[in-house]
């Protein structure tokens, strides 16, 4: 009788293990953006929806403000992976010898990011800002601090590039007149149907910015020498559960629940500011271009390495490999 209890007690315990999800393989730290934009959603959805648990990927999330918190949480091993960070911090940190390589691209094009003042300001485009006058980026690393810096020097503006936080806090800043032009990104802030502030510049305004990659995937390079399944892991969770925001009506429903919009609203703005393409995880779009900004921004020395150069788009490459 004891024999057929411990026999009993296995079959239920194997039947229990075959029926729950995979188990995980792979664990991973990952340094993510606050959900409040539309990009920023797909890894809180990836993990609540099971993306990464199907790849037998385990997650643990760690909320950071972007930019150079997320890159250094990376370099010193706080986290494994920081997603959608800006890619000039990221050469940056290689360029010195930092432990961080790219593991994927994230946005290509900056068709998400525009800058906006006050309804009243005597601003029409960029063009009409001076050396008094400010223009804003998130934090010091991010994407649109190159992107800010490009619009400046391709509208010959004379305005100084300067910090603001995040897209609420920006716009405190802007209605406050702390600083002329704020960054922002879809859904728009309410102040806009209220006529209370208009947009100055768009991203994409550049001609130069449309192919760059402007936001990767960082690894630390530790991290991935002992562990590129589990990377890969990731980014193949990652991409499919972009794909699931444009086809999956429940998931693009769990993005705009996250947002505190309604999916008509989440879907427009797909449509509007992010065209699928702008996704493409496997290429980082024009890396010399980007080298070339980031040294004209004073956020390089001078450029990388052919050697350098060459190891990112192989690493980039070979954890994208289908």
């Amino acid at each position: 009788m004891r024999m057929f209890h411990k026999l009993a007690g296995a079959l239920l315990a194997a039947t229990a293990l075959a029926a729950s999800p995979a188990m995980a393989q792979y664990k991973m730290k990952i340094a993510a953006p606050h959900p409040t934009i539309m990009p920023s959603t797909f890894t809180i959805i990836g993990k609540e929806m099971g993306f990464f648990e199907k790849e037998k990927l385990e997650v643990e999330l760690l909320w950071t403000a972007g930019g150079a918190d997320a890159q250094q949480a990376t370099i010193n091993g706080s986290v494994d992976l920081a997603v959608q960070t800006g890619l000039s911090g990221v050469l940056s940190a290689i360029q010195r010898g930092a432990p961080i390589a790219i593991a994927g691209s994230d946005m290509t094009g900056a068709s998400d990011l525009f800058w906006y003042t006050r309804a009243d300001a005597p601003f029409k485009t960029l063009a009409d800002l001076g050396p008094n006058n400010t223009v804003s980026f998130s934090r010091p690393g991010a994407s649109s601090e190159t992107v800010a810096k490009t619009l400046i020097e391709h509208y010959k503006s004379k305005a100084r590039a300067i910090p603001s936080g995040s897209p609420p806090e920006t716009l405190t800043q802007v209605m406050s007149g702390q600083i002329d032009a704020g960054w922002g990104t879809a859904p728009l802030p309410k102040a806009f149907s209220e006529g209370k502030v208009r947009i100055l510049a768009k991203g994409n305004d550049s001609p130069t910015l449309a192919g760059i990659t402007t936001r990767i995937h960082a690894v630390n390079a530790n991290y991935l020498a002992k562990n590129p399944e589990a990377v890969k892991a990731f980014l193949r969770g990652y991409d499919k559960t972009i794909d699931a925001v444009y086809k999956d009506p429940q998931v693009l429903d769990k993005a705009a629940q996250l947002l505190k919009i309604t999916p008509a609203e989440a879907k427009q703005i797909l449509a509007d500011f992010f065209p699928r393409q702008v996704f493409t995880i496997d290429k980082i779009g024009d890396l010399d271009a980007s080298i070339a900004q980031a040294v004209e921004n004073k956020q390089l020395k001078g450029p990388l390495t052919d050697a350098q150069k060459a190891a990112i788009h192989k690493t980039v490459a070979d954890l994208n490999a289908k």
